[in-house]
């Protein structure tokens, strides 16, 4: 799951894509969603370049939505609010995570 403002994330074929190219193509491949993180690129344009581009390959019929992606997106929401800082230190299962990590000599 690349960012595409990420070059490798743009290269299909062993040539760089704009962010729509790679964008239709990842969807089209059956990602359920792309990530373009950097707002500042482009001009500060990028992300509504590219979800202005994304509506027209809708409308041209190069790309559809579909419903299951949408479905498994919404699940990755969260359902209740995220715990504070001290709260997260106390959870067990954040505690057994940590526990798992190389600790520094």
């Amino acid at each position: 799951s690349d960012d595409l403002s990420m070059a490798g994330a743009r290269m299909i074929e062993g040539r760089l894509v704009d962010y729509t190219q790679a964008a239709l193509a990842a969807l089209n491949a059956g990602c359920d969603m792309v990530l373009l993180c950097n707002q500042s690129l482009e001009g500060n344009t990028a992300i509504d370049v590219l979800l202005a581009s994304l509506e027209s390959a809708q409308r041209a019929g190069r790309w559809q939505t579909k419903a299951a992606s949408e479905q498994r997106r919404l699940a990755l929401l969260p359902t209740a609010r995220a715990l504070g800082w001290n709260a997260l230190m106390q959870q067990p299962q954040y505690q057994r995570a940590r526990g798992l990590l190389p600790q520094p000599k």
